[in-house]
């Protein structure tokens, strides 16, 4: 999580990004936690949103993380 934090503190202060905008597979609770634990707040979930390549129907999470929200573990 240390690099990931460092990552998004980058794109907010250097790169100057106003958002930022993941998703993950709905599947993927790992990754969801671990943006959660950062900050970013879930949007939606996209039911059926893409077929895999065995040709399973996957859904997806949509998140969003502002500066202000972000909770840096690179410290």
């Amino acid at each position: 999580m240390h690099l990931l934090s460092m990552l998004i503190a980058s794109l907010f202060r250097d790169l100057g990004f106003e958002k930022i905008i993941p998703d993950t597979n709905l599947k993927n609770e790992r990754a969801q936690h671990v943006y959660e634990q950062l900050g970013f707040t879930k949007l939606r979930v996209n039911e059926n949103a893409w077929k895999d390549q065995l040709g399973e129907w996957q859904s997806s999470v949509d998140y969003e993380l502002y500066p202000e929200n972000f909770i840096s573990f690179a410290e």
